[in-house]
């Protein structure tokens, strides 16, 4: 009987035992199974190392090379236009013919000023008769005094004529056409047949070549490192990235925010090629790198606050029922950039797992999953 009861109690405790394994180990399934169902209602993040390379300086762009310097044509004589001489295009000459003028009108008024001049000298030569006759035959019918200063005041009225004559001659010789003030290229025309030009406004402009041909691109602030006035470059032609050709950069400055793009450099580039007048298609792809490789990040991974920059980074925590994962700020000095990096001077040792990207917004503390 008593082997028996042995045997009972033994039963019952390893029945106990079980009993009690099975319980824990089911709560610990549960608990298992319960943190991998939240773990899933953690943002999900990915995650980048920073990375040891040098930065890349890029400048891209196309556009069209327009004249450094146009010289503005007036025409100011007020006389109608009866043939332009050029086109917009064409190559012209430094004293070579635009506009030929209409100066029926203006010849007409010369006619008549002459005609009135021939008319005025009669009447001087009628008053020095009579003044000489009054010199040498005193007359009381005729007013010597008076004779004597009327002639005086025609001759005053003679000097003003020669002036207006010498004025219109001038004219008629030098206006009767429009000429290039320079060598260059017609860029507009802003004449028209049979009426004169409006006042103030230039009737032609001329490219003047020897200036060279220009061309301004908008880039951002970090683009240009590397990149100097008076350096030479090469623009390649028509979108074909064979045909280059060379290019100074003739200045470097700040240009102005637009409702399309941030605050950034403004460059301009001089060409001189004897070929070219303006109007071609031109572009870049000028790339320079850095001299040292450098801890480097994503630019888009980099925040800021009041306190400075930082990144967020994913620390791992070991546990008895699986690794957690917890976002933690760091915060960093900042360096150098290019168009895509961002240089990294302090704040990081290089193995640290920054979030590069997130299934929602996080903040230091929160938990997510991997």
């Amino acid at each position: 009987m008593m082997e028996i009861g042995n045997v009972l109690r033994t039963r019952r405790k390893r029945n106990i035992r079980i009993a009690a394994a099975l319980f824990f180990g089911l709560m610990l399934l549960t608990t298992f199974f319960s943190n991998t169902i939240q773990q899933l209602t953690y943002p999900k993040v990915r995650t980048e190392k920073a990375v040891y390379q040098q930065l890349s300086y890029v400048i891209k762009g196309e556009g069209t090379l327009t004249p450094r310097e146009i010289k503005s044509v007036y025409d100011n004589s007020s006389w109608k236009v009866i043939q332009i001489e050029v086109e917009v295009g064409d190559k012209v000459k430094k004293g070579q013919r635009l506009l030929t003028l209409d100066t029926t009108e203006a010849r007409n008024a010369l006619l008549d000023e002459e005609a009135l001049y021939k008319k005025n000298q009669l009447g001087m030569e009628t008053l020095q008769t009579k003044y000489k006759g009054a010199h040498y035959n005193p007359s009381p019918e005729v007013n010597h005094l008076q004779v004597r200063t009327d002639m005086e005041n025609l001759q005053l009225d003679m000097q003003i004529q020669e002036r207006k004559l010498s004025r219109m001659r001038e004219a008629l010789s030098k206006q009767q056409y429009v000429i290039a003030p320079l060598d260059g290229i017609v860029t507009e025309v802003a004449a028209d047949l049979g009426v004169p030009a409006a006042a103030g406004k230039p009737v032609i402009q001329i490219a003047d070549l020897s200036q060279g041909l220009g061309w301004t691109l908008a880039v951002a602030n970090e683009q240009v490192r590397g990149l100097k006035v008076g350096e030479e470059v090469e623009l390649y032609m028509n979108g074909n990235q064979e045909d280059l050709i060379r290019a100074i950069v003739a200045d470097i400055k700040d240009a102005e925010a637009t409702a399309n793009a941030a605050a950034g450099k403004q460059l301009a580039f001089r060409v001189s090629a004897a070929e070219l007048k303006g109007g071609e298609a031109v572009g870049i792809h000028w790339e320079r790198k850095s001299e040292l490789a450098m801890a480097t990040v994503p630019k888009k991974v980099v925040h800021s606050d009041a306190q400075g920059h930082f990144v967020y980074i994913v620390e791992e925590r070991k546990g008895p029922l699986g690794n957690t994962f917890m976002i933690r700020k760091r915060y960093i000095k900042l360096g150098d950039m290019d168009e895509r990096n961002q240089v990294i001077l302090d704040g990081l040792i290089g193995e640290e797992k920054i979030v590069a990207e997130s299934s929602e917004p996080v903040k230091d503390g929160d938990l997510v999953r991997m």
